[in-house]
């Protein structure tokens, strides 16, 4: 008698038809959606799923990709509408394809697919809001829906993270086990210069409360020293009140990457003052041989060798940063050695490490059905 399957065949994955899922297309180019695009770059002929895009603020994304919304596109953008992300979500239709992606800091393990394809969920985090940084009032009403994203969770077949951080906050927060593949950076653009002027210490962010940008503002109305801040958010009128027209420190708002590297280039040193998930723009900068000033917790400490690539300080105040600046200035650091050190997360590395991951995870779902 002939088997169930005896009439399945094998799929290259080449051949397979993909999906890939991101939370959210609205917002500028950014560390998130640098690695949305390599995974696009890896798989150009997929379908991009998202809950709402903004095409004004997405022209970093590739000119003929095909994009499918959920039913948020139409409704007035809100934090409010958060709750019901993880519905919207659901309401995506994965039915026909063979292989589901998702690239996610917050919802994208909630997604209902096929019984006969392969979820694959590669985490930058999970949902810093349920877990890491709760709003006080709401944290009963959280503590119930964490059990429901518990179940969401066991969906993937499998899942990947960009880093030891994330690793451990899956395993801690949703006792998910994932795999590290390390994002990366385009080390032929980013690169140093002769002569750079040093004359200034950088910040490239978004403007956010969690990024915690406002005790380095305050280090620097204490001292003489320049800072320039790059990045927009809906933190940018706190900071700049905070900033309260010191002449030494400059918010330039959001630029283009040639400027972006101009700043990377001839900075003295990039200063990571949060707990980063991964972060890329700390090798971004070492790529351009530059030391980065980094808080001692997160993903950073992953790229960062501490008074080799960079300095490490304790607590994230103006103080231990005020301290950390003093040393540094005492430390002479190597271009080439961190130039050298930066190579090791190019891009290339993580869209050929990703794409034989996924590759290997599709061959082994497909021998469940021979």
């Amino acid at each position: 008698m002939p088997s169930l399957h005896s009439n399945f065949m094998k799929k290259t994955l080449a051949n397979a038809k993909i999906a890939i899922y991101y939370d959210w297309l609205n917002y500028s180019y950014g560390g998130a959606e640098k690695v949305l695009c390599q995974i696009l770059s890896i798989f150009p002929n997929a379908t991009l799923f998202t809950l709402f895009h903004d095409k004004n603020q997405t022209n970093w994304l590739p000119k003929n990709i095909k994009i499918e919304t959920s039913f948020l596109q139409n409704w007035p953008r809100s934090n409010l509408l958060s709750p019901i992300y993880d519905l919207a979500a659901q309401s995506l239709d994965f039915t026909n394809y063979d292989i589901v992606i998702s690239t996610t800091s917050n919802v994208g393990h909630c997604l209902l697919t096929s019984p006969n394809s392969l979820f694959i969920c590669f985490y930058h985090n999970i949902n810093r809001h349920l877990y890491l940084n709760p709003p006080k009032l709401l944290k009963p009403i959280l503590n119930l829906y964490k059990i429901i994203d518990s179940i969401y969770s066991k969906r993937p077949d499998f899942s990947l993270c960009n880093s030891k951080t994330t690793q451990f906050r899956l395993s801690k927060y949703l006792n998910t086990t994932s795999k590290i593949i390390y994002p990366g950076i385009d080390s032929k653009y980013f690169v140093p210069i002769s002569n750079p002027s040093n004359d200034f210490y950088l910040i490239v962010s978004r403007l956010v409360p969690h990024k915690n940008i406002d005790y380095v503002i305050r280090a620097f109305t204490r001292i003489n020293s320049k800072l320039v801040i790059v990045g927009t958010g809906r933190d940018q009128n706190r900071l700049m009140n905070i900033a309260n027209k010191s002449s030494n420190i400059i918010f330039t708002g959001q630029i283009n990457e040639h400027k972006l590297l101009n700043y990377y280039q001839n900075c003295r040193a990039l200063i990571c003052p949060q707990v980063e998930d991964f972060g890329l723009t700390s090798i971004e900068a070492q790529s351009c041989g530059k030391p980065v000033i980094t808080f001692n917790h997160g993903g950073v400490t992953e790229t960062v060798i501490n008074n080799v690539t960079g300095i490490y300080y304790k607590f994230q105040n103006e103080n231990s940063l005020i301290k950390a600046l003093i040393d540094f200035s005492k430390i002479q650091f190597d271009q080439n050695i961190i130039r050298r050190h930066a190579l090791n997360f190019d891009q290339s590395k993580f869209m050929l490490n990703f794409k034989k991951e996924i590759n290997i995870l599709w061959q082994q779902h497909q021998n469940k059905f021979l």
